[in-house]
């Protein structure tokens, strides 16, 4: 049951990750980059939330 539960963390953490690499890339986060000097916190979510479930995924895995 552990591990149905790591694979779906996995995948769906990786998808999260991608699309927040995705999303640093586009226009709206270039402009907000330039007046504020940082990620949004969509992307900074995305990220950091994709890359956490990831690795708590891959640990359950395991």
């Amino acid at each position: 049951m552990l591990q149905i539960l790591g694979i779906i963390l996995l995948v769906g953490g990786v998808i999260a990750a991608l699309v927040g690499v995705q999303d640093a890339f586009g226009m709206r986060e270039r402009a907000a980059r330039l007046f504020l000097g940082r990620f949004t916190r969509r992307t900074l979510g995305l990220l950091v939330g994709g890359g956490l479930a990831a690795l708590v995924g891959l640990i359950l895995v395991t």
